[in-house]
């Protein structure tokens, strides 16, 4: 199956209309399309999961810091799973604490 060429696909078309009709002419509606556009990434990351700090150990005397963090899991893999955020990351305590620390 031979793919669209990168000039005709939707999503190119729709950013290429969103520059020149919008940022740089008077069309508003072709500015929220752009600010959508290349807005999404970035709402992604300041909305989105991030992984959780779960406690820091020192390794020994002017060694380097162990930051252990955990994956969120999304609401349908928790909910398969059958665990809870909060079990997760006692879990992840427990196992931290249980790690042989240097000395």
């Amino acid at each position: 199956m031979a793919l669209i060429p990168l000039t005709l696909r939707p999503s190119f078309v729709l950013r290429r209309n969103a520059i020149r009709k919008g940022v740089l002419g008077p069309s508003t509606l072709w500015k929220i399309v752009a600010a959508v556009m290349f807005g999404r990434s970035t709402i992604k990351k300041m909305l989105g999961k991030q992984p959780e700090s779960l406690g820091e150990r020192t390794l020994g005397v002017g060694s380097v810091l162990a930051v252990a963090t955990a994956v969120p899991l999304s609401r349908r893999q928790a909910k398969r799973a059958g665990v809870s955020k909060a079990s997760l990351a006692a879990d992840a305590r427990a196992e931290l604490e249980a790690a042989p620390s240097a000395s």
